[in-house]
């Protein structure tokens, strides 16, 4: 009895832990890329339909509130333009911020490989 649970305690270290660990990165770059990348587009879908951009571009030429008269139109557009702008900027920062989580999330793997690497051998490393 006892022999027959150390057997399944070993095979299950074997088997599912180290095959765990062996696994990750293939994970990683493979599914968890697909995920991050299909995070990283639907991020940048909601925060656009968040901010309207979309609506915002189609009604720049239109005038605000119905005013048809010139002046109405002339500051519609300005108004317009300026709230595009800073959306816009918002949009941006945003997209950087996601560009730069996604390529840690590359990188972050490689990162922690090489830091094993050198505590294994010794060596100094870049800091």
């Amino acid at each position: 009895m006892q022999q027959n649970i150390a057997w399944k305690t070993t095979k299950y270290v074997f088997k599912e832990i180290i095959f765990d660990i062996v696994y990750f990165p293939f994970w990683w770059y493979t599914k968890g890329i697909k995920k991050a990348g299909l995070f990283f587009v639907n991020e940048v879908i909601d925060w656009s339909n968040r901010l309207s951009l979309r609506i915002l571009f189609k009604n720049l030429l239109q005038p605000m509130y119905g005013d048809y008269s010139r002046s109405g139109r002339v500051i519609s557009l300005f108004m317009r333009i300026i709230v595009f702008g800073f959306k816009l900027i918002v949009m941006v920062i945003w997209l950087v911020v996601l560009l730069a989580l996604f390529f840690l999330w590359v990188l972050i793997p490689i990162f922690i490989g090489y830091m094993i690497f050198l505590n294994l051998t010794g060596q100094k490393g870049i800091f």
